[in-house]
């Protein structure tokens, strides 16, 4: 193969053509293995493409897997800047409307490094922009998601539709807006376009073209937007593509939000899996790019996954972070991530982007003193925050008037800094990438600092309070969804508190959350936050009532000395303050620490007690005797008389339905189903069972499900459903491990009853089948376990 420079467009056309039929590629095959549409390719052969981006050239050189000396050729046959003939083609439309006028094809510096994960977008803004649907698009996002390069890559796509060019104007050294239609006029290589006329001169130049017009990095020179806006109502022939951190706002103005790039699950341990992510395969070509020889083990692996999540997909973040690999493995890195990330990054980078910190210098710097008070205190929250949240918060700590918060947060969110999206209680919350977070942590220092942490922590004790009361009655789902889409925001002001002494609040919060601690399996969690809780200094009260979280949850967790100590502590301190609701769960629970040691005499006097107690308790107390009652009953089982046992667990029922509460309710109707598989009922076992599986998928109570699902095997092989058996057990087995606790140690079921269901099934399928149906239910999630118990199915039944 032979060219040279400044060959014919034709020629590099006739080449494409030529090396992409001796690899046996359609246009169709090369354009998706080079990021490109076919409509691209076929411009490209048939020369009506001019000149190809030299990003564009290097993904087609690298789709068809061309030599060195390929890539040259290929190279050297695009028309050069200059050369007459094809310049003369491409002006010939200008010179008919505009003699002596030519069009400047200013280029913006795009780093030569591929574009990923950016198909979809470019697809959807081109198809914008070819629908008509608008001619003024504006991409918005954070600093460092890729706007610059994905307006390039749209002009890429967009050029050969525009047959008067595509002009590329970088806006970002421009400091003011006046200077806006200069820079513009500059970037057309007109004569005369710096004066105060400087739109009508650009106007009256582009009165015939048909041309794209870029402008990139607007977002500090928004007071020009309203003669872009009147720019494309004057000229309908020109198109504009914008990148701003925030949309122009203008009549006719179409907004694009630009995401980061896709995350790659937290648990990947391959390469081809890492990179079948988009921010994954960034990281990746990163790494091996400057380092070779880098180490990609499993191990390390997951450490480049969860850098970027830990960068939340900004490519610029990526970028940054990953040239330090050169010096520092993936573990490293991760763990000087916020140092790497404030260093210096590739030099041909524009100052703003040097480091992650520099780029959101610039964007902090663009905000009003409101906004950036605004700013500041956001980095107070974890995980984001509801709106009513941050108006408290602002407003307790003096920061803002909470009045004024909605509309400063309406223009962080315009902005790019602040991203709405919907928690798992279904309410909108405020959230920032984590980058920008770090930085937000970074600037709340001093008194502001110490002010808004605790306003944060008093406002989410209150919300700890009100979820507690929740949990125990008919909306205790929604409670326990609203504690979960804040469960950041209670941790870390719990440890807040106690980093200042603040033992009171500190230890309220972690007893509001035992009971969401306990309906999620989260039993090591809750038992550390106890225990850091009782090594300080508490008062009586509270004191009292962290001892029955730290026992309960050392219960949950199959401790049981400690827990029967810590609920002795909470009766005795109980009984001393004449407090009847501590009393009664202290007796309580000591009367499970005696079931569990097998002392049934014990276990009857602690439980009669404890409801004495809770009738003492008034109101207080009818949660706690609720449950007594169907211990009581579980005694009475013990003792083979199930038929007592059915009266005492009905009392129960019948108080914790009279509430609403899910809890108690399936705890009732667990004992419930062991009584009727007592005496052979096993249909009223499998009602009481069916209800308490809905009930607990509907709290996602993963280790109570467990035990609902080992008891229905029990009954299903009573019906020679050999396959479901198989399937109920994996699925509980699953469940159970992912708890890693049985947490309900005061279920006593029949254990011969769970052996000969498996033993049963595995006899009437055979052990592959056995095992695949087991495996299959080991597979479901929580979700999908629950309509599988209830309805059968999911591919289980032959």
């Amino acid at each position: 193969m032979g060219g040279t420079a400044g060959g014919t467009t034709e020629r590099f056309g006739a080449l494409l053509r030529m090396m992409r039929e001796r690899a046996g590629m359609t246009q169709e095959e090369l354009a998706d293995r080079a990021g490109l549409t076919p409509y691209a390719i076929s411009a490209l052969e048939r020369g009506t493409r001019k000149r190809p981006y030299p990003n564009t050239v290097r993904s087609i050189a690298d789709a068809l897997d061309a030599s060195a000396d390929e890539r040259l050729v290929l190279i050297a046959s695009i028309p050069a800047r200059g050369d007459r003939r094809t310049d003369a083609t491409e002006s010939t439309a200008r010179s008919q409307t505009a003699p002596g006028m030519a069009v400047a094809r200013a280029r913006l510096l795009i780093p030569p490094t591929r574009l990923y994960g950016r198909e979809a977008d470019v697809a959807a803004v081109a198809e914008v922009v070819r629908s008509g649907a608008a001619r003024l698009v504006s991409l918005t996002g954070p600093g460092g998601v890729g706007k610059t390069r994905l307006a390039a890559a749209v002009s890429d796509e967009l050029s050969p539709e525009y047959p008067d060019g595509v002009v590329q104007v970088a806006l970002a050294a421009v400091v003011d807006a006046t200077d806006v239609f200069a820079t513009v006029g500059r970037a057309l290589g007109l004569v005369g376009s710096d004066g105060p006329d400087a739109f009508d001169v650009i106007a009256d130049h582009l009165q015939d073209l048909r041309l794209l017009l870029v402008l990139d990095n607007f977002e500090h020179l928004l007071s020009a937007a309203a003669q872009v806006g009147r720019l494309i109502a004057l000229r309908p022939r020109v198109t504009v593509l914008v990148s701003s951190r925030s949309p122009l706002r203008v009549r006719g103005e179409r907004e694009y939000a630009v995401d980061p790039l896709v995350l790659p699950s937290l648990d990947v341990t391959s390469a081809d899996a890492l990179a079948a992510s988009p921010a994954g395969a960034l990281v990746l070509d990163r790494a091996r790019a400057v380092a070779p020889r880098l180490a990609t083990g499993a191990s390390e692996i997951r450490a480049l996954g969860e850098l970027c999540h830990r960068l939340a997909g900004l490519p610029l973040a990526i970028e940054l972070a990953g040239a330090h690999l050169r010096l520092l493995s993936p573990q490293s890195l991760l763990e000087r991530l916020d140092d790497v990330t404030s260093t210096s990054g590739a030099r041909d980078l524009p100052e703003r982007q040097r480091t992650m910190r520099a780029t959101l210098d610039w964007s902090f710097g663009l905000l009003t003193p409101q906004q950036q008070t605004l700013f500041r205190l956001l980095g107070i929250f974890r995980a984001g925050a509801s709106l009513e949240a941050i108006e408290s918060v602002a407003d307790r700590s003096g920061a803002l008037p909470a009045r004024e918060v909605l509309d400063l947060l309406v223009q962080l969110v315009e902005q790019s800094l602040v991203v709405v999206r919907v928690g798992v209680d279904g309410q909108h919350r405020y959230d920032f990438l984590e980058p920008v977070a770090q930085y937000a942590r970074s600037l709340l220092v001093a008194e502001e600092a110490t002010r808004a942490s605790l306003a944060h922590a008093q406002v989410y004790l209150a919300l700890a309070e009100r979820a507690a009361v929740g949990y125990e009655n008919a909306d205790q789902v929604d409670w326990l969804a609203r504690t979960e889409a804040d469960e950041a925001n209670l941790l870390v002001a719990v440890d807040r508190s106690l980093d200042v002494g603040d033992g009171a609040t500190a230890g309220r919060i972690t007893w509001a959350m035992w009971l969401y601690w306990w309906l999620r399996g989260q039993v090591t969690v809750g038992r550390r936050y106890a225990e850091l809780c009782l090594a300080a200094d508490l008062p009586r009260a509270v004191r009292s009532r962290v001892l029955l979280t730290a026992a309960t949850m050392s219960y949950a967790a199959g401790d049981a000395a400690p827990s029967a100590e810590h609920w002795a502590s909470a009766f005795q301190l109980g009984q001393e303050d004449s407090d009847p609701e501590v009393g009664t769960k202290g007796r309580a629970g000591t009367g499970l620490a005696a079931l569990t040691d097998g002392d049934l005499g014990l276990a009857t006097q602690c439980f009669r007690e404890a409801l004495t107690l809770g009738h003492q308790a008034g109101d207080a107390g009818i949660w706690m005797r609720s449950l007594v009652h169907v211990w009581l009953g579980t005694l009475l089982l013990l003792q083979s008389d199930p038929t007592g046992a059915v009266l005492e667990i009905k009392r129960g029922l019948e108080l914790a339905r009279g509430r609403g509460d899910r809890l108690s309710t399936y705890v009732a109707l667990y004992n419930l189903s062991q009584a009727a598989i007592a005496v052979g009922d096993y249909m009223r076992a499998r009602e009481h069972l069916e209800e308490g599986i809905e009930l607990s998928g509907q709290t996602q109570d993963r280790a109570n499900l467990a035990y609902f699902l080992e008891t229905l095997a029990a009954v299903e092989a009573a019906d020679g459903e050999a396959r479901r058996v198989a399937g109920l057990l994996g699925a509980a087995t699953s469940l159970r491990e992912k708890v890693g606790a049985d947490v309900y140690a005061y279920y006593l079921p029949d254990e011969s009853l769970r052996t000969a269901a498996e033993d049963g099934a595995r006899r009437a399928l055979g052990d592959d089948a056995y095992d695949e149906a087991m495996q299959a239910g080991r597979a479901l999630e929580l979700p999908d376990t629950v309509d599988f118990a209830l309805n059968g199915d999911v591919g289980f039944n032959a």
